[in-house]
């Protein structure tokens, strides 16, 4: 019952997002407007909830031995590190808010590989920042 109830939640979650985007334009005279991506997430979200409630109805979830082990402290340690880094950006900017994010999320999500660290930390906070306003000419923080 408590799968059936979380389920429903989130299909009622999805809905709403869907109903909110709808009040947006789908489209605009460049493309896609600001409900689109919004309302197609949030479409496949309901369809992604959809199939986990029919395998539950089937019984082809298997509640004894989960496949997926879901532990409370990386999630809160991932939620923090997002609250430090979106109350930072304004104040210090994206290049260097994602320069502190990256690595921390990474470390905690259990990645030791110093280099790759340091790679993928260089790209997602400078490459992407000249990424969006270089070539997308998209202005960041």
């Amino acid at each position: 019952r408590g799968w059936q109830a979380a389920l429903a939640c989130l299909l009622a979650l999805f809905a709403f997002f869907a109903f909110e985007s709808l009040r947006l334009s789908l489209r605009d005279a460049l493309g896609p407007g600001p409900g689109f991506f919004p309302f197609w997430l949030s479409v496949a979200g309901a369809l992604l909830v959809f199939f986990l409630m029919l395998q539950l109805s089937r019984g082809r979830i298997d509640f004894e031995n989960p496949t997926l082990k879901f532990e409370l402290r990386p999630v809160a340690l991932v939620l923090g590190g997002l609250i430090v880094a979106t109350a930072l950006l304004e104040a210090i900017g994206f290049r260097l808010a994602m320069l502190g994010l990256l690595p921390y999320l990474l470390f905690v999500l259990g990645v030791r590989n110093w280099l790759a660290l340091g790679l993928f930390t260089l790209a997602g906070s400078f490459g992407v920042y000249h990424l969006f306003s270089g070539l997308l000419k998209v202005p960041l923080p």
